[in-house]
Parts: C-alpha cells; structure tokens; sequence
C-alpha cells in the first residue's frame, strides 16, 4: 500500500462512519482534503454548488472547484494552515458577486502529526451584498454631509441696504451671499407691512383687502 493510500486511510478513519449522516444535511459544502488540497470524501452540497457529483470529486483540487486553478489562489487558507497548525479563514470572491467565506480546521493523527484537513466553504454572498449596498448608503450620505455648507460667526450687514459684506470686501444682496454659501435658495414675495406701505393706497389695493376681509 503507497504511502498516500496509508494517509487516506488514516483520514477515513478519523472522519469516522457517520460522515453521511453527519454533514449531508449541511448547508454549506464541507469536504476533507489531504496537505496538498486533494478532496478526499465531500458532503452532497459539492453537487449543488459545483454541479459535480460527490464520487466524482473525490481526487480533484478543491482549488479546481473554487477557482478553477490547480494550484491554490495566494489568498488560499491551507498553506497557512500548514504554518500554524490552527484553524485558519478568509472571505473570498470566487466569481462575480459570489462570496464565499472559506475555512481549513487540520487534522491529526494519533501521534500528533498533521495528515488533512476539514474544509468547510459557506456561501456568504447575501450578506456581503447587504454590506456593500449599506456602506454605498453611508458613503452617499457622508458626500451629502460634506457638500453642506453652514454660516457662523458675524456677518456684517449694511444697516440700511442689507447687503452682506463677504471677506473679499465685496458687498452683495442677503440672498446671494446666502445662497453661495449654503444650499438654501429664495422665493420672492412681499409681507403684509411692506404691501401697505407699497399699495395701501391704490384703489384696487383697497379693493382686494376689503374683498379679503369680507370673506373672513
């Protein structure tokens, strides 16, 4: 027997018999896989996601599969893994608009050495889409905030005319300088005291006010 069927072996057995039963019902894809990414048993969820069935990839790369590679990506967490002898994850996009949040938990003979790995990939895509769509929101909204422009501190006003001194020394009506320096805009229209001085003694004036307050 080669050395690699000794190690699959090995890793069949500590996998246990229930594997089936175990993780099948798994919504995400969870495979072992020996130290050089080769799948050696996979749940049914292989089927779904990579329309690969379960006895046909047992062999290949789980790297084929994910990326389409045959080496693993550098953002791969296996050779990693193999450094630190720990659990070790990353989030990925494997295509367009599909996430995966992949992780790589080793696995160990009884004297301690490091044979596989359980791979384990769930489809985070929903999630990811849900951040990015909120953090476009808070990005939009931050630009809107940083176009607002606010007025403090003393304006001086000419006293007769109105109009607003700005430092340039240039002077301009109100509704200018507020205008250009805010986002507020003006409508025009006169107030009851300014109408009386202005008309109050015009016959149609006179008119319409008594039309106004027969109306009350």
């Amino acid at each position: 027997m080669g050395q690699k069927n000794k190690i699959e072996n090995k890793i069949n057995r500590v996998a246990g018999k229930d594997w089936e039963k175990t993780v099948d019902a798994i919504d995400d894809w969870i495979c072992i896989i020996d130290l050089h990414s080769t799948i050696l048993r996979s749940n049914r969820k292989v089927e779904k996601n990579f329309q690969v069935k379960v006895q046909d990839s047992i062999g290949l790369k789980c790297c084929k599969l994910l990326h389409g590679t045959d080496h693993p990506i550098a953002a791969c967490p296996l050779p990693k893994m193999l450094e630190t002898g720990k659990r070790e994850s990353v989030e990925c996009e494997i295509k367009k608009d599909c996430w995966m949040h992949i992780t790589v938990d080793p696995i160990f003979n009884g004297a301690g050495k490091m044979i596989g790995a359980v791979h384990i990939i769930r489809d985070i895509s929903q999630r990811v889409l849900i951040e990015n769509e909120r953090q476009r929101l808070v990005n939009e909204l931050q630009d809107a905030l940083g176009r607002i422009k606010t007025l403090s501190g003393l304006i001086p006003i000419c006293s007769m005319c109105k109009k607003i001194r700005d430092d340039k020394g240039y002077w301009s009506l109100i509704e200018s300088y507020v205008e250009s320096h805010s986002d507020a805009a003006f409508s025009h229209g006169i107030c009851p005291k300014c109408s009386e001085d202005l008309y109050g003694k015009e016959g149609w004036y006179i008119n319409m006010k008594q039309k106004q307050n027969k109306k009350k």
